[in-house]
């Protein structure tokens, strides 16, 4: 089946621009200074296709993929089982699925000597487990929590055949924001831990998105990790300026379903909470709640024919309505998220007007949304 003939199915789409993201992936590295890049592409990397976005960005180099789950990591082998592709697992995962993690060349992250004691029992002669070095500095989820458990880990993994060091990293809590204070205590614990535990530096990996972008001059980037940013949109909005010009990878498109006039009076979907003044030319398009177009987006702009309109009434499972200022064709295309003509949607302004962040928008966007690329 092509691209039209799902788009025939049920005309609502994600357009991705592969090429985009392998350009952001470059000039992130530039400005970071960094010689090595670690994509981050859990979550279906942020909703854009995790099997396109990796294939896309080992054409310019990538190797080194992160994702939250041993499922996201175990599909993601299935894809690319090449030796040359590392694949990390950033959350805490289960020490049960060992053998699995083995077995998927998966490498965890892991925070506690306990685990690792543990985690050798799974492991059989000759084989052996990557693993990633967590280290809590501030954001309060996982990890060794002071020195002597950072070099207790570092000396067990090296005194068994069944481990090696991967990686050691932390994880900022405020680096795509302006509390530098915190951001700095977390930079100093992690030198601090990491240095007396006498770990190389070759090892590191602790700027994400926000440090590669806003703290590159202030600690150690010749490794980073980062996932917002490949995709082109600023994690530190609306406070933060971004200071490089990338690219938005994804925009959001759907086609007007139908189209009819209201009359003076006459009301819109659910809870009947707009009602047209004056007679109004609307329409409706195959997009609601199911899809990630959250409910609460009643009354944000769209595109239509280069200019702006609004959803106008509450935002139902599979549908909503939008003014129109003339009579449309059925079948034209109205942009969500993305360019058209001389205006644009990002996707931070429509996180603004959700009242949340550009991450959960577009991991919202559901499997009912055909990506094309």
């Amino acid at each position: 089946m092509t691209d039209n003939d799902i788009l025939c199915l049920r005309p609502t789409w994600l357009d991705i621009d592969l090429k985009a993201i392998q350009t952001n992936a470059k000039l992130i590295m530039k400005h970071a200074g960094a010689q090595r890049l670690i994509a981050v592409v859990k979550a279906n990397a942020y909703g854009h296709g995790a099997k396109q976005v990796v294939g896309a960005l080992l054409e310019v180099g990538v190797y080194d993929f992160a994702v939250a789950t041993i499922g996201e990591g175990v599909e993601l082998r299935k894809y690319y089982p090449q030796a040359k592709i590392n694949i990390f697992l950033l959350g805490v995962q289960d020490v049960a699925q060992t053998e699995i993690m083995v077995e998927n060349r998966l490498s965890p992250a892991v925070g506690t000597v306990e685990w690792l004691n543990e985690a050798v029992n799974y492991i059989k002669d000759g084989q052996r487990l990557d693993v990633q070095l967590a280290v809590d500095t501030g954001m309060g989820r996982m990890g060794a929590h002071s020195a002597s458990a950072v070099e207790d880990m570092y000396h067990l993994i090296q005194s068994t055949k069944k481990f090696r060091l991967a990686g050691v990293f932390t994880h900022f809590a405020t680096a795509d924001d302006n509390n530098q204070s915190y951001y700095d205590e977390q930079v100093q614990r992690f030198y601090q831990w990491v240095q007396s535990a006498g770990i190389p530096k070759q090892y590191w990996h602790l700027a994400n998105s926000g440090s590669a972008i806003w703290h590159h001059d202030e600690i150690y980037t010749d490794t980073i990790r980062v996932g917002s940013v490949l995709y082109g949109y600023n994690p530190g909005a609306p406070e933060k300026k971004m200071p490089l010009p990338l690219k938005p990878a994804l925009q959001l498109k759907s086609k007007l379903g139908s189209v009819h006039q209201l009359k003076t009076g006459e009301s819109v979907s659910y809870g009947a909470t707009y009602t047209a003044k004056k007679p109004q030319w609307v329409a409706t398009l195959p997009i609601g709640y199911a899809d990630g177009y959250l409910r609460r987006m009643s009354g944000m702009k769209v595109l239509v024919d280069g200019h702006i309109e609004h959803v106008i009434g509450r935002v139902t499972m599979d549908q909503i309505v939008i003014t129109l200022n003339q009579k449309y064709p059925v079948g034209k295309t109205v942009t969500l998220v993305g360019f058209e003509g001389g205006n644009q949607i990002s996707v931070e302004e429509v996180a603004e007007y959700a009242q949340t962040i550009p991450h959960e928008i577009l991991t919202n966007f559901g499997a009912r949304l055909p990506r094309i690329y």
